[in-house]
């Protein structure tokens, strides 16, 4: 898992804060299983989602790729998540 995997989902996708969504409203379930309930087909996107990669035991997306991906999004990254991915990554 990366350091980022404790972040919500809406803050690693950049939602808007005042977008309603299921996930927010139940923080501490995975996004993917509860819009598996909602549609099952949602599974194969949440498959190829950062969020979703993010989690893994053994992610594909290194910590280093992982803050890139969120600068480029624009998105401000908390001092203690930088931190841990720099050391995550020696």
């Amino acid at each position: 898992m990366t350091p980022f995997a404790e972040l919500p989902c809406w803050v690693i996708m950049n939602c808007a804060e005042d977008k309603k969504c299921p996930a927010k409203e139940s923080p501490t379930e995975n996004c993917w299983e509860i819009f598996s309930e909602i549609d099952s087909r949602t599974f194969n996107i949440c498959q190829d989602c950062i969020v979703f990669l993010s989690r893994q035991n053994v992610s594909t997306i290194s910590s280093s790729e992982m803050e890139r991906i969120m600068n480029n999004k624009g998105i401000d990254l908390p001092a203690s998540s930088v931190a841990v991915s720099s050391q995550a990554d020696r």
